[in-house]
């Protein structure tokens, strides 16, 4: 089996050195620190404790944590993918890669799978940490496999989208900051949407209700709307203290009112099905970008 020659060149450069073990170690103590933080102020390890154990205090450690991660997604991989093109442009060596036998398409597909295999690196080493919340119970291994499983759909879409601006600009500044403008508005545009859809219903029909197909079809795109299925607590009811938690308990509220096929897409079936689909359309596009032959006729 023939690996791709970029991913193969990136993988000796980038995870054999000492910097790759020095971040690993550096995140995994950051999250073992906020574990720590939040179990000596919620009074879980003091030995006097007289309120009892509260099982919902390691639902919200766990909901910390994996906001933690899921924010990692959003700030590492475009910063990584966003430069993967225009700074081998920057360093006049994407010619030489161009007039290789490699083909355009395997040189994007690379630069994504490197980029998806740093950050996986970090999700996958961190699962120890999160592994602790299991002696507190709340959260079950099937809830870990499905995260990683998300994970692994948004940061496909998000590298796909680093790479694809990369490739229309040939600054690594510009292609960053359009690449974090253009995450912005998939992740936080379809819940304004949203909002105005529900201030121009309500304006119309009072006291309007919206159903779960109407939800779907407006928040789908957003890698958050997909993230709220992850504050579900095994079916206890409890999505924990903060905004997500809310969003969260207010869409599993709508999806229990239906009986059909739609109570089966969960929001995170639903977005990764957007994630892949759009990922494979960026993906197409930057070959099409990248392409010397094409881009000449």
């Amino acid at each position: 089996m023939r690996i791709n020659p970029v991913l193969q060149k990136d993988l000796k450069t980038k995870l054999r050195g000492w910097r790759a073990p020095v971040l690993i170690s550096c995140y995994i103590i950051l999250l073992a620190l906020i574990l720590l933080l939040y179990f000596t102020g919620s009074n879980m390890l003091n030995p006097y404790n007289v309120n009892g154990y509260n099982p919902r205090s390691a639902v919200d450690a766990y909901n910390i944590l994996i906001v933690f991660q899921f924010a990692l997604l959003f700030i590492a991989v475009p910063a990584i993918t966003a430069t993967s093109i225009s700074g081998e442009r920057e360093r006049q060596t994407l010619d030489l890669m161009l007039v290789t036998k490699t083909p355009t398409r395997k040189i994007i597909i690379g630069k994504i799978i490197i980029s998806i295999a740093h950050t996986m690196l970090l999700l996958i080493s961190s699962m120890p940490v999160l592994g602790v919340v299991f002696f507190f119970g709340g959260v079950g291994i099937a809830d870990i496999a499905k995260l990683l499983l998300f994970y692994v759909f948004t940061a496909f879409f998000v590298a796909s989208s680093g790479v694809f601006f990369s490739t229309l600009f040939r600054r690594n500044i510009l292609a960053i900051i359009t690449n974090y403008i253009f995450l912005g508005l998939i992740t936080f545009g379809p819940f304004f949407m949203y909002l105005i859809h529900m201030y121009i219903k309500e304006s119309a029909v009072l006291s309007y209700s919206p159903d779960y197909l109407e939800i779907l079809a407006i928040l789908f795109p957003s890698p958050v709307f997909g993230f709220t299925s992850f504050f579900f607590s095994a079916g206890s009811g409890y999505y924990g203290y903060n905004l997500w938690g809310s969003v969260a308990s207010y869409i599993d509220g709508y999806i229990a009112q239906e009986t059909g096929i739609l109570r089966l897409m969960k929001p995170w079936i639903a977005n990764g099905l957007f994630s892949i689909i759009a990922s494979i359309l960026l993906i197409f596009l930057s070959t099409l970008i990248l392409n010397p032959i094409k881009r000449q006729r």
